[in-house]
């Protein structure tokens, strides 16, 4: 079935005519006269008889659209009840992140959507892997850092910072490093990372580091530094507040790097369905909040 011209047809047979017709659907008078042309053709069969006083429709065009108001009438009724069901958002969402940012913020996040909106069920990927969103499926993704894959629609969401912090009682003991150089005779509580970032005068820097431990979580590091086992750099939702509550002192200030992107990624081939547009919107609020707490 082709729909096109019968919303034209149906509003020059209830109005008159073909000028009343444009004005109602908010066309031109040619187009609506094209597309009924095209309709009749299709059809094989006249729909109106035009005369320069009047327009009239004729026994098959009654016929015609008298069954096709009928259509028009399901057709509404349909897309009312479909309103009415995206009140309530239901249907299924699949999010991947990296583990560590995934674990802090998309959780608890998917933790207060899913109270809003119990019938929506949510499959959550934590994985420091970059999948193809297309062949897995997913709905979208949260990436951190520089501009995502440029072959998907991004969504700069917000940003990160980088801090390198250490505890009153290390600093005590060992005294804060002046320069880069210096951490390379401090204990540094290594990440994934095996250097850290920093920058002066714009410019990028990188830095090798020691240390006697490594540990892929930032919760874990965290809790080291503030225990006073070594310096630590984290993104600042890790250790704003213990900054600003002198637990745990920033190192460095003057070579902090440039802050991180973080993306909302997805593909660039898909509809987004509502539920998932307001889950980025509640997400977005999330990471708007990121460094009020621990």
């Amino acid at each position: 079935m082709d729909p096109r011209g019968i919303k034209e047809a149906i509003s020059v047979a209830d109005t008159g005519s073909f000028t009343a017709a444009a004005a109602s659907l908010t066309t031109t008078v040619a187009s609506v006269s094209r597309r009924i042309s095209e309709l009749e053709a299709r059809l094989g069969v006249k729909l109106f008889i035009r005369t320069t006083r009047q327009v009239s429709v004729t026994p098959d065009g009654e016929n015609y659209l008298s069954r096709c108001r009928e259509a028009v009438k399901i057709l509404e009724a349909a897309e009312l009840e479909v309103t009415a069901q995206q009140d309530k958002l239901t249907g299924h969402i699949r999010i991947t992140a990296a583990v560590d940012f995934g674990e802090r913020v998309i959780a608890p996040s998917v933790a207060s959507f899913q109270m809003l909106h119990p019938d929506v069920s949510v499959e959550l990927d934590l994985s420091n892997d970059r999948f193809d969103l297309v062949e897995r499926r997913y709905d979208l993704a949260v990436r951190l850092g520089e501009f995502p894959d440029s072959t998907l629609i991004a969504r700069k969401i917000g940003e990160r910072r980088l801090l390198a912090c250490a505890s009153p009682k290390y600093i005590d003991q060992h005294g804060a490093p002046q320069t880069l150089a210096d951490l390379r005779h401090h204990n540094c509580l290594r990440g994934s990372a095996r250097q850290w970032r920093f920058a002066q005068n714009d410019r990028p820097l990188h830095q090798h580091i020691n240390g006697m431990l490594r540990c892929n979580s930032g919760t874990a590091l965290t809790r080291m530094a503030l225990q006073g086992s070594g310096i630590a750099q984290l993104p600042d939702y890790y250790v704003k507040r213990h900054i600003a509550e002198q637990s745990l002192i920033s190192i460095l200030p003057d070579f902090q790097p440039e802050p991180e992107g973080i993306w909302i990624v997805r593909p660039d081939n898909r509809y987004v369905p509502r539920r998932v547009r307001e889950f980025i919107t509640l997400l977005t609020d999330d990471v708007g909040n990121l460094g009020s707490d621990t």
